[in-house]
């Protein structure tokens, strides 16, 4: 008989594990967390290895079902372990807790369920005192992964509803809430063991800038408009008669002087555009759609609710942009159509250098730029060919209506009181005593009589905004009142010659259209010799 010896292996199989770090970046946390999160996934496999460790994913935002931003690597992750991509069977997927992976039971239960198609196992290392590791194939730890995702949802919809809750209740008593906006510091109480925010206040440096940007943008004098007083002052040193400066530039400008937000960085446009439109720094909040001022006496506006609907009326005026933009180099070109097509006209150089304004959508029409411009504007700088003495300007159509001084006035001034506007007055004065009334009357005895007072008060105050905007509206005046010199016995003329090219193409944009002047459009030729004055059509409104 003859014997032989079997050599049995002992070498123990190595399985590859990979690690899902995320941590909730937010305030008085970073992604160091991360690190720690490895440090104790490393320790847990002196227990459960060994393994060899291939990438990890790595995410920095909230696994919750409320969040609003993408996790890129768990997106990864999830195509990973769909595509077989993941590793080999038996490939271990570690977490620091079941709740870094989702806290969406949907979500969850996809993982568990392409964990199990995929034989990889799933290694929690915060369970017990060195982790545990789940075969989602065996029922039992299906199972229990499956209640810790359920309980990670649970908490997560508890911690929304709370956070929820706070936020109606401070926005339902016209409180700060949130954010501090840039602009504005806030004074905080200790109020049933909690710091509440008793007083939301003008920084003394920031809030100065967010004066400044609204004056600069509504290009008026100062942040206080009419009686209205606000709590802190920024003079425009342009003066009254300041054109509305486009946002971009004063993005640049701010970024010239190191003016920069909580994080160090420069402000751009788009942060200014949003900084202008809250109502916020105006102490005013949306209530149902409608803008109410803070009924909150530890509340202090910048700025005038006057010059926050001036600021949101340019921004839905679409004419802005024709006279704001900064490659502007023309005056008449916003002001002028091609009347085929109605498109945008633009000025082009074809003959010998010679200049014409010429269709910029399709080409279908083009007219010399020096004869419209004096039928339009004028000749401002004629000499006598003898003598080459200086004569008077040729006025064209623009400057002839702006030298009459009944015209002139009638744009300055504010509309006279019609009887809409007269009916909205009155209808605004009853409701603000019936609010005054509700104000000062004494406390209701019952819980309900309370709450149908408070409700009343709330839909007063709607209704209040409401004519309130709808009186600005009707009462404003024409544009052309902010832009124009403050002296009615000015030489508008000589102004003119004076103004640079954004605020003369501002007054040929506003005096150019169908309610004043008229739309000019240009036509086509029809001969040869067609004089400029048959080519140009003034549509004027019925």
């Amino acid at each position: 008989m003859t014997l032989t010896t079997t050599r049995i292996s002992t070498k123990v199989a190595i399985r590859t594990a990979r690690e899902y770090l995320r941590v909730s970046k937010g305030k008085g946390r970073t992604a160091r967390s991360i690190t720690d999160q490895h440090r104790d996934n490393i320790a847990t496999e002196k227990e459960h290895g060994p393994w060899t460790w291939g990438p990890a994913y790595l995410d920095t935002g909230s696994a919750s079902k409320y969040a609003k931003k993408t996790r890129d690597d768990f997106d990864q992750l999830m195509a990973d372990l769909e595509s077989g991509a993941f590793g080999k069977p038996g490939d271990v997927l570690v977490l620091w807790e079941i709740s870094r992976l989702s806290r969406e039971m949907g979500v969850g239960t996809r993982i568990v369920e392409l964990s199990a198609r995929g034989a990889y196992l799933i290694h929690i290392t915060s369970e017990g005192e060195s982790g545990r590791t789940y075969d989602p194939r065996n029922y039992a730890d299906r199972h229990a992964l499956q209640a810790g995702i359920n309980d990670a949802e649970r908490e997560a919809g508890r911690l929304s509803a709370r956070t929820l809750r706070g936020v109606n209740s401070a926005a339902s008593e016209g409180r700060p809430h949130g954010r501090i906006p840039f602009g504005y510091a806030r004074e905080y109480e200790v109020i049933d063991g909690r710091p509440r925010c008793v007083r939301q206040f003008p920084a003394p440096v920031d809030g100065k800038l967010m004066a400044e940007l609204f004056v600069r943008a509504a290009g008026v004098r100062d942040n206080r408009l009419g009686d209205e007083s606000v709590a802190l002052m920024y003079t425009n040193p342009a003066g009254g008669d300041a054109l509305p400066e486009p946002v971009y530039a004063i993005a640049q400008g701010w970024a010239e002087r190191g003016i920069a937000n909580a994080s160090g960085k420069s402000f751009h446009d788009g942060n200014l555009r949003e900084m202008l439109t809250r109502p916020t720094y105006a102490g005013l909040r949306e209530h149902n759609g409608v803008l109410v001022p803070m009924q909150w006496e530890g509340y202090e506006p910048i700025v005038s609710r006057e010059l926050f609907d001036r600021v949101q009326r340019l921004f839905a005026d679409p004419s802005r942009r024709t006279y704001l933009d900064s490659g502007v180099q023309h005056v008449l070109t916003a002001a002028l159509l091609c009347d085929p097509c109605s498109g945008p006209i633009t000025v082009r150089c074809r003959k010998a250098g010679v200049p014409g304004y010429e269709c910029a959508k399709k080409g279908c029409v083009r007219v010399d730029k020096a004869e419209v411009d004096q039928i339009i504007i004028g000749d401002l700088e004629l000499t006598d060919p003898e003598t080459g003495e200086a004569l008077p300007p040729k006025l064209g159509v623009i400057l002839a209506y702006l030298s009459a001084p009944h015209r002139v006035a009638r744009l300055r001034e504010r509309p006279a009181d019609g009887p809409e506007e007269k009916a909205t007055r009155t209808e605004l004065a009853t409701l603000r005593d019936e609010l005054e009334e509700l104000e000062t009357a004494p406390q209701p005895k019952t819980a309900r009589a309370r709450i149908q007072r408070t409700t009343d008060m709330e839909e007063l105050e709607q209704d209040i905004a409401v004519l309130e905007a709808k009186l600005t509206k009707l009462t404003t005046p024409a544009p052309l009142g902010g832009i124009l010199p403050d002296d009615p016995s000015a030489d508008l003329v000589a102004w003119w010659k004076a103004s640079d090219i954004h605020r003369q193409r501002a007054v040929a944009a506003l005096l150019l259209t169908p309610e004043l002047l008229g739309q000019v459009r240009i036509t086509p030729s029809q001969g040869w010799r067609d004089p400029v004055t048959d080519r140009l059509t003034w549509l004027t409104a019925a």
